[in-house]
């Protein structure tokens, strides 16, 4: 059978398996007694040995196997969680990640199943106890068949069976199964779980044949037969498989005594449920019964389905593709363009009649535009799942304490902002973490606890998203930030002493900058916190660093929902038009030119804002963007204020046109190295308009 095409899901699901593992590892390092997390975790293991083995994974199988082994030992108390555990079982994760990225590029898995490991991972197994039996039956066993009453003449026989090589020695089962109905791939996972129940033991018959499952011709329906297992580890394994209905398993005497109903559960969701009736087994006639939601019948041939009057069950849930995603908002985006044009084409017909169709059309196309962009959306938690490993394995390296809690994982942002926010978030932290917390002493001596505190706060106001990142550290030294600056050539000593704080935190965001002392792996090099800038910068959000010295340091991300399809402030510089993303925008103004000053060579504005004067730094667009020609400013003049690198400047234009939701398309070759922009848009009437990249204008 060609596995392949199962490539796509497997590696799916083994990502989120391998997530799973990870963080039930982090919970048992603060928590080893946490027999639920150890549960959970042996579940991911055995759940990705099983996906692995029917893909024909070997290494991943063998690795994870261990892992399964490692934690049943644990699991039956022949050990606890330790130090050494934890550490042996998140190198095992990485490995395992390694493997199925590996996978995903169409790369060999075995080079990365490193032998050191795999000798350390055994030797702890051996050490510790290999995993024993399964744990025997405590529920009494069906009455030998012997001794079972005899069957009334008028009750009906079941079917003849046909012939099957039953073992005489060992007992055996027949186990009945049907995958959900909501699978994509039946025949794959029926081939799934029958792999999973070799492992429990011999299977001499299974209908469909194994060839024909391999064939793809199972609708998911599947009865076997299993030597040398037991009906608990037989309903465990099962109940543990992903997309699987019901499922039910049958002891030895069923197929000679219909009237006594067999053993049966019925699982929804993979999760069992039963109840049981315990009957007095002091009589011999008496054997357990389950009461169960299906009618019991002789096992002998499966039971016809009967009529339901219930509606029928569909799947709610589709997966798409990111490409096809993308090309949804792309034809949005062509579809606002469009829909823009015939709103000119109206305007100018004076059609009374076309002007309300294209009211209508517009209300089409944005409720169209807020639907896709729905499923755009994606919880931060996909992104910040992987970042308490992250600070673990960091303050382990540096011999600090330090957790993190995530507040707001479940805040949504468009796919396309998540997928850059990883870098910086990992970036904040490891600062956090070598910068801004101190090692035990030092805690000890500004009377904190040992283990430091950072907190992930994510909320949402309007159409923003903050992101804060706080840490309970030493907070900022600004005099050395300044001096480090000032030697690194970043600034001169005048510059350095008339900078209030705030512009001197955000020091630590240039290029080259860094108060490290010794180059590491982890900092000295000055690429950090001006990776974070630039990221921030691209999407169109904004980053501010408040710091109090001996209480702690906060980085704060302001960002867009979505940079697909944005909100855009249109601007007028020369009869040319210019676009500014909405959410850089603070206000607009008409002010005379009287109330402009200007000092040093420099203009700027004095606003009147809660009966504080602010003084606010005026550019002329022509001058930043080196456009031709002179400005002519005489009486009024038009000022958009816009918030850049935590700070508020005006920027002087001639007019403002309006606002527009515009499709951001992106500068390609020759014009990517305009750095002056971050991108282009069509509007209605054809016109190219230049989208002002505010982060590196100033």
């Amino acid at each position: 059978m060609d596995m392949s095409k199962y490539k796509t899901l497997f590696l799916s699901e083994a990502r989120e398996h391998l997530q799973g593992l990870n963080n039930c590892v982090l919970i048992l390092e603060k928590d080893p007694g946490s027999g639920e997390s150890i549960n959970e975790l042996f579940r991911h293991a055995h759940s990705i040995k099983g996906m692995s083995a029917s893909m024909g994974y070997g290494p991943i199988s063998q690795l994870s196997h261990n892992i399964e082994d490692l934690m049943d030992i644990i699991r039956k108390g022949q050990s606890a969680i330790s130090p050494e555990i934890v550490d042996i079982l998140l190198g095992g994760v990485d490995i395992l990640e390694d493997m199925v990225d590996a996978i995903d590029n169409d790369n060999p898995a075995e080079e990365l199943l490193d032998a050191d490991y795999m000798a350390r991972l055994k030797a702890i197994i051996e050490s510790t106890g290999k995993p024993g039996p399964p744990e025997p039956v405590t529920e009494q066993e069906p009455a030998p068949v012997q001794e079972a009453a005899p069957v009334p003449q008028e009750v009906p026989q079941a079917p003849a069976q046909p012939e099957v090589s039953v073992p005489a020695h060992g007992e055996w089962l027949r186990v009945s199964f049907k995958v959900s109905t909501e699978s994509l791939v039946p025949s794959a996972r029926a081939y799934l779980a029958i792999k999973r129940l070799e492992e429990l033991g011999n299977i001499p018959e299974v209908t469909p044949s194994i060839d024909e499952i391999k064939a793809g011709q199972c609708s998911g329906d599947v009865s076997l037969l299993l030597e040398g297992s037991d009906i608990d580890a037989v309903k465990a394994t099962l109940s543990n498989l992903a997309e699987m209905g019901e499922f039910s398993v049958v002891p030895p005497g069923g197929l000679e005594e219909p009237i006594p109903g067999p053993e049966m559960i019925r699982a929804e969701g993979g999760i069992a449920r039963e109840k049981e009736e315990v009957k007095d087994l002091s009589d011999p006639a008496s054997a357990p019964v389950t009461e169960v939601s299906l009618e019991t019948t002789p096992i002998a041939k499966p039971p016809p389905p009967r009529p339901s009057t219930a509606k029928a069950v569909t799947s709610q849930m589709v997966r798409i593709s990111t490409a096809l995603l993308d090309s949804f908002i792309n034809l949005v985006g062509e579809l606002i363009v469009t829909k823009s044009r015939i709103k000119d084409l109206t305007h100018a017909s004076g059609s009374r009649p076309l002007e309300q169709t294209i009211t209508q059309l517009e209300q089409l196309v944005g409720s169209l535009h807020t639907e896709i962009m729905k499923v755009r959306m994606m919880p931060l938690e996909t992104v910040t799942q992987r970042l308490p490993r992250v600070v673990r394995d960091l303050s382990k390296e540096r011999g600090k304490s330090a957790s993190l809690e995530i507040d707001g994982a479940e805040i949504e942002l468009d796919r396309a902002i998540l997928e850059q926010l990883g870098d910086p978030l990992i970036h904040i932290l490891r600062n956090s973490v070598d910068h801004g917390l101190e090692d035990h002493k030092g805690r000890k001596a500004a009377g904190k606890d040992k283990n430091g505190k950072i907190l992930l706060k994510a909320f949402r106001e309007r159409d923003m998203v903050f992101i804060e990142v706080s840490d309970d550290g030493r907070g900022m030294d600004i005099e050395k930030i300044k001096s480090k600056a000032v030697e690194k050539g970043l600034i001169s000593e005048q510059k350095a002493t008339a900078m209030d704080e705030d512009e001197a935190i955000m020091l630590i965001c240039r290029p080259g900058f860094s108060t490290a002392e010794v180059v590491t792996d982890v900092s000295g090099r000055g690429v950090g916190m001006d990776v974070v800038q630039s990221v921030v910068d691209s999407i169109g959000g904004s980053l501010s660093i408040e710091s109090t010295t001996g209480e702690g340091t906060t980085f704060t991300l302001k960002l867009p929902l979505t940079v697909a399809i944005v909100k855009m402030l249109l601007v007028d510089l020369a009869q040319q038009i210019f676009a500014i993303p909405i959410t850089r925008v603070v206000r607009t103004l008409s002010v005379p030119v009287e109330e402009v000053s200007e000092s040093q060579g420099r203009l700027f504005l004095t606003l009147d804002e809660d009966e504080d004067e602010e003084l606010i730094p005026l550019y002329e667009l022509r001058e930043l963007l080196s456009a031709a020609g002179d400005p002519e400013r005489n009486g009024d003049l038009t000022i958009v204020l816009v918030e850049i690198t935590n700070k508020v400047v005006g920027i002087m234009i001639d007019s403002i046109t309006g606002q527009e939701d515009i499709v951001i398309k992106p500068l390609c070759y020759p014009l990517e190295h305009l750095t002056s922009y971050s991108g282009m848009t069509i509007l209605g009437d054809g016109s190219i308009v230049p989208i002002l990249d505010l982060g590196t204008l100033f």
